[in-house]
């Protein structure tokens, strides 16, 4: 993912209110969500918060009341490995390192890979095809290079490719490389966005991106993904957007853009459902 260098601006944006006795934000999980799920624009100043789209306002906090071993059931129906969908569906999530008493993974980040930049060149029309190379994990595999990486990528074909499993710590946000005991309360994952530059931004830069952002296949697997880290947790994870973590540090990242919450929300929504189906078949 590339840095962009923001405006002044942009970098002195107020951060969601950072609570260090409880090893996250200020507020309930739901008030933590509003804050850091503001819509992220261009350069990465931020929208105001707005009221979580019904799933996640009815959702977020809650003791999940999905069975790891019913997931299981529905994943090997649907032909999905539970390696793709971040590790063993019963298995526990990461915890924050350095810790005598570690917490457990709190937080599902949502990034945008912000690849490829095509520059000043238009962004391909087959980019939600197989026919585009970065939809193959084969030929462009983000577990290559250096960096921090998310623990697992989504293709705009809805594909995952879990680089590091939800049970290991790793960082992949500012905030966490500034307090490195919180790596591990965060989950991060993925989307495969390519990018283009602003026209009278700077040299190379790759502030704009595809609208709408994502693929319906890709917010089913991102529901997905969520469904499968909570169910680990037990309870609904805080989402958060990268861009509003990285709020009030230097060449912050400005993803995801062109997101849809409500979208996401739909997803889920009809994913709980597929599954709910499934277990009064059984």
């Amino acid at each position: 993912m590339l840095f962009l260098s923001l405006p002044v601006a942009a970098q002195k944006q107020t951060a969601c209110p950072y609570a260090a006795w409880k090893s996250g934000f200020k507020g309930d999980a739901r008030a933590q969500a509003t804050c850091l799920l503001r819509p992220v624009k261009l350069y990465a100043r931020l929208g105001d918060s707005a009221p979580l789209p019904d799933f996640l306002a009815e959702h977020i906090g809650q003791r999940t009341g999905i069975a790891p071993a019913r997931l299981r059931a529905w994943l090997a129906g649907q032909g999905i490995a539970e390696a793709d969908v971040g590790g063993a569906v019963d298995a526990p999530l990461s915890r924050a390192v350095g810790r005598l008493a570690a917490p457990m993974a709190r937080f599902f980040v949502i990034h945008d890979t912000s690849y490829p930049n095509f520059l000043a060149e238009s962004i391909p029309d087959h980019i939600n095809d197989a026919s585009w190379d970065f939809n193959d994990f084969n030929l462009r595999n983000p577990a290559l290079g250096g960096g921090p990486k998310g623990h697992v990528y989504v293709n705009r074909l809805g594909d995952s490719l879990a680089v590091r499993d939800f049970g290991t710590p790793g960082y992949a946000s500012k905030l966490e490389k500034d307090k490195p005991s919180l790596t591990g309360l965060f989950l991060h994952v993925e989307l495969v966005q390519p990018r283009h530059s602003v026209p009278a931004g700077g040299k190379g830069n790759d502030g704009l991106a595809p609208d709408p952002g994502f693929t319906p296949a890709q917010y089913d697997r991102l529901a997905l993904l969520y469904i499968a880290a909570s169910v680990r947790k037990g309870t609904w994870l805080i989402p958060a957007f990268h861009a509003v973590l990285d709020t009030g540090f230097a060449n912050g990242h400005d993803d995801p853009q062109n997101f849809s919450l409500a979208d996401w929300s739909a997803s889920l929504s009809r994913l709980q459902a597929a599954l709910r189906q499934a277990d009064t078949r059984q």
